[in-house]
């Protein structure tokens, strides 16, 4: 059964990229997608389709939903790997506040500060509330799991705080409707080729890096009083995991917005279907993570006449389910 659970993830990625290249306002073929994807690489050798066709295939469609892939992957793999080392199935990136961090930085480039690349202000937003996450935690907790968890929903308050009063304070209308809007997330904004290759390298190195771990994730898991018996530092380890966390969801959100509720779902039906070996958790985290978004993505775009915000979209499809899985999976985590 777990096979089988493992080739349906395996085959619902290509299955959802192919399908979500032909849906859209305009109409195109099957055929005349292939041509225009294939003329990229090979212009003369390919009968080219209509210039129109080719536009909106390479240059809007294609890199959308490469980067809803990319954000549903890096989304999926950081919020399975810190409830792994936090042994907590409630918490992902926006729980401990580093996603709000990384939206806090990306909305006061925004409105304040427009010469400043956005990607670099929302990776030091970031950066900042994981170092006053794990210092709290380190300080009052010794660096405890609940420790970190209540200190990661200290700082998501204070940073949403912070993201309330550059709204409030933002002088100018057109770039308060800017963030606000970001706010709820959008795909469409990450939707061009150089802002792909951006996220496509970062996530990929996080990625990379987390599996090279994942025995370690495992051993994490265990408790703190098994994980140094077994030869592991829980304190530099989990800082380490989070801090490469930070990167990932750092990139993601200061392109996309905040999207929340995708780190948290994806690694509970992955942990159900194919069991909570990090070994499989990971890489199947990314993969229905990445599918899941692309069809988000495309409900987002295509249900009505204007685009749905994904950031409620989400929240509006995993909530109820969220609460299923939750029953259903509590026995895991007792």
């Amino acid at each position: 059964m777990r096979s089988l659970f493992k080739l349906a993830i395996l085959f619902s990625v290509p299955i959802s990229l192919i399908i979500s290249i032909f849906l859209g306002r305009y109409p195109v073929n099957p055929g005349e997608a292939v041509r225009a994807i294939l003329s990229i690489a090979t212009p003369h050798l390919v009968h080219s389709p209509p210039e129109t066709v080719k536009t909106i295939v390479v240059l809007y469609r294609l890199p959308r939903v490469l980067a809803a892939a990319i954000t549903g992957a890096a989304l999926a793999v950081t919020g399975a790997s810190l409830q792994s080392i936090l042994r907590n199935p409630l918490v992902d990136t926006y729980i401990l506040g580093i996603s709000a961090g990384a939206g806090f930085g990306a909305a006061l480039a925004i409105a304040f500060l427009p010469p400043v690349p956005i990607e670099f202000v929302a990776f030091l937003g970031a950066l900042m509330a994981f170092f006053i996450t794990f210092s709290i935690a380190m300080l009052w907790g010794k660096g405890s799991v609940i420790a970190i968890v209540l200190s990661g929903v200290i700082v998501n308050a204070l940073f949403q705080a912070g993201l309330s009063l550059v709204k409030y304070l933002c002088p100018d209308p057109y770039k308060l409707a800017t963030v606000t809007f970001w706010l709820m997330g959008s795909i469409g904004a990450a939707a061009f080729w150089n802002k792909v290759l951006r996220m496509g390298i970062v996530v990929t190195l996080c990625a990379v890096l987390l599996y090279s771990i994942r025995w370690r994730l495992d051993i994490l898991s265990l408790g703190d009083e098994e994980a140094v018996a077994l030869g592991a530092s829980p304190i530099k380890e989990r800082a380490m995991v989070v801090a490469v966390c930070a990167m990932a969801v750092a990139t993601i959100v200061c392109y996309t917005g905040i999207i929340g509720w995708v780190g948290l779902l994806i690694p509970h039906i992955v942990r159900l279907t194919v069991g909570a070996d990090n070994r499989d958790v990971l890489p199947y985290s990314m993969l229905l993570g990445a599918s899941f978004m692309v069809v988000a993505d495309d409900l987002a775009r295509c249900l009505t006449s204007t685009e749905i915000p994904i950031g409620i979209l989400t929240t509006v499809m995993v909530a109820p389910f969220y609460v299923y899985l939750l029953k259903r999976s509590a026995g895991v985590w007792r």
